[in-house]
């Protein structure tokens, strides 16, 4: 009866380990290799599409996850500023509910940041997928430049101490 007992226990624990593993254990040969296979699941949206969700006034955020001097150089109104490399730990972003546009670089830094969001649990994720300069072309109005004053700040980090290491 141990015996059974201690099988059962056994296979439990491994299902609940195996349920557990991360999933996506990839090995990618290169950058654009990484890019590429995110572009494959991901939602896009062109800029008609874009434009159109604008002029409704629909309930979206935008995140532009281009390096700083691009975004200063021009982005879209209400964007707010996110690289790639601090999106999971940002505090600009936190709202999951609106749809949410990610506008990136020609190095695909958009559909990574639209993969790491979607891993957050955004759902309503889409990657803007159209060229920033195509996009200052059509429509020179809607563009702001510098860092906007108006983009929401990451909350004050409160000094506490924890007694514990580093605290």
């Amino acid at each position: 009866m141990q015996a059974i007992k201690f099988l059962i226990l056994f296979i439990a624990s491994a299902m609940l380990f195996t349920a557990c593993a991360e999933k996506d254990t990839k090995v990618y040969s290169s950058a654009e290799e990484m890019v590429a296979t995110a572009k494959e699941d991901i939602q896009t949206m062109s800029m008609e599409e874009f434009k159109t969700l604008l002029d409704k006034g629909s309930d979206i955020q935008i995140v532009d996850c281009r390096p700083q001097y691009d975004f200063i150089l021009g982005h879209f109104p209400t964007a707010m500023h996110v690289p790639r490399g601090v999106l999971e730990f940002s505090g600009k972003l936190s709202n999951r509910r609106p749809k949410t546009l990610v506008f990136g670089n020609e190095m695909g830094s958009a559909a990574l940041a639209v993969k790491s969001l979607e891993k957050l649990k955004y759902s309503d994720v889409y990657m803007l997928d159209f060229s920033w300069f195509d996009w200052e072309d059509q429509y020179p109005d809607l563009v702001a430049q510098g860092m906007d004053e108006a983009q929401p700040a990451a909350p004050a980090k409160q000094e506490t101490s924890s007694g514990g290491c580093g605290g």
